[in-house]
């Protein structure tokens, strides 16, 4: 389940929080996907693989995460 690809800055448009209240990732394919943590790598379920967040993405996710928190919705 494991894959070799990472989610660049290149397939990212946004972070948003969905109505359940977790976050998930927008991508340039038009589909929105929930963020998931395993130890200090975030990753996403990607046509039944695991496909991590490379660095830059997760320092724009966290980046997003932390404003939603300050500012709320």
């Amino acid at each position: 389940m494991l894959s070799k690809e990472e989610i660049t800055k290149e397939d990212y448009i946004l972070t948003n929080i969905n109505l359940e209240g977790y976050y998930v990732i927008k991508l340039k394919d038009g589909n929105s996907y929930k963020i998931y943590k395993e130890g200090s790598r975030d990753y996403i379920l990607k046509n039944n693989k695991k496909v991590y967040l490379d660095k830059q993405v997760q320092n724009l996710v966290l980046g997003s995460i932390r404003e939603y928190e300050r500012y709320g919705i």
